[in-house]
């Protein structure tokens, strides 16, 4: 069987492209804390759909999300992922573009030029461009291998993040563009490149932060603005900040109870159903609630660690420490910024903000995680 994997064959359905065999190997731990973080996200969208009228509810798209998300997921487990990181750069190009069409094409909505439609849907491209990039150095960095070490092939990568990022900045998606650059360290690094390659590269983006700043939108930067002085504009761009600590702090030690948020429910926090989502579960259910999401979170995250230790091939573990990163960075980032600790960027919580394009690129990571210790298990 191990000859049958090392030659790539098509035809045998146990060993090759496709085998359905390897959902008899899923990590039930891991399914399990997915299962029960879109439980919780559910709950906290059918709290969010209230005194909506216009439309499916927030909380059943959601579980058609999750629902469609799930199949993908099983979809890639059963795919070997070799094969799928030799077609990545087919991919890549693909994905170029299709967010030089958004940029030509696009639909603009709340000023941003994001969403591409086709037919009734309207995609997202820029949400499933991070996992292509994670697939896409996944092949570059096991094509090189110790070649990361050099200098050039090191900034090569950093090139095959900044070409997608560059399109993403111009619809604008400043918090999509920034994901990129975290992935492409932590990749870089679990490959094996040299700790001075990273310094110098993370020198040169402070330096050119006064640059980056001038670059921005009008809007975006008022927003950095707030950030340092909410107090400056708290009626603009410091509204959001402010009222979604008011929100959090309103919640107290056990909450107001379920369907009994008054900050949300009185729409005091805008987009308290996708960015602000933790808000609104810390305002019903409180300390208790939001530590309980927090745990659950985090044992997500490290058992997504574990299942990357488990790699049987280096690409493998690129793929998990990639996918890992993606997901961490939106968890991170998205509570910081409902905290206060970091500017309003519009980055999803995985599992709790609504919206399809988001919740496919989690469940395409969670389906890239599953598939690692099956891979590892076929060649015990």
């Amino acid at each position: 069987m191990t000859q049958k994997i090392k030659d790539f064959d098509i035809l045998d359905v146990h060993v090759g492209i496709f085998n359905y065999r390897n959902l008899k190997r899923i990590d039930w731990i891991f399914a399990g804390l997915v299962l029960a973080l879109a439980l919780i996200g559910f709950v906290v969208l059918l709290s969010a759909s209230r005194g909506t009228t216009a439309g499916m509810p927030y909380y059943l798209k959601q579980a058609a999300f999750f629902l469609a998300g799930l199949v993908l997921a099983l979809l890639i487990m059963c795919v070997d992922s070799r094969f799928l990181v030799s077609i990545a750069p087919v991919f890549y190009l693909g994905a170029i573009l299709i967010l030089s069409a958004v940029i030509l094409f696009g639909t603009s909505v709340k000023g941003g030029q994001r969403w591409l439609p086709v037919g009734p849907l309207h995609l997202q491209p820029s949400e499933q461009t991070k996992i292509i990039v994670v697939y896409t150095l996944a092949w570059y960095l096991s094509l090189i291998k110790d070649r990361v070490r050099s200098l050039p092939f090191f900034l090569l990568a950093f090139v095959i993040a900044v070409v997608p990022g560059v399109l993403i900045l111009k619809q604008p998606s400043l918090g999509t563009a920034l994901a990129l650059g975290p992935i492409t360290i932590v990749m870089l690094w679990v490959a094996g490149c040299r700790w001075w390659h990273l310094l110098i590269v993370l020198l040169a983006g402070l330096a050119m932060a006064p640059i980056a700043y001038r670059k921005l939108e009008p809007y975006q930067q008022k927003r950095l603005l707030s950030f340092v002085n909410p107090e400056a504009d708290p009626k603009g761009a410091g509204w959001q900040i402010r009222q979604s600590k008011i929100t959090i702090g309103s919640g107290g030690f056990s909450g107001k109870g379920f369907r009994q948020g008054t900050q949300t429910m009185l729409n005091y926090l805008p987009e308290h159903h996708t960015d602000f989502i933790f808000s609104l579960l810390a305002e019903e259910h409180g300390f208790v609630g939001a530590v309980i999401v927090l745990g659950l979170y985090l044992t997500f995250l490290l058992r997504g660690l574990k299942l990357a230790l488990k790699a049987s091939e280096p690409a493998n573990a690129l793929l998990a420490a990639g996918c890992v990163t993606i997901l961490g960075f939106h968890i991170f980032v998205n509570i910081a910024i409902t905290l206060g600790l970091m500017p309003v960027t519009g980055i999803p919580l995985p599992f709790l903000s609504y919206g399809g394009n988001f919740y496919m690129t989690t469940m395409m990571c969670v389906g890239t995680l599953l598939h690692v210790p099956v891979r590892k298990q076929l060649f015990d």
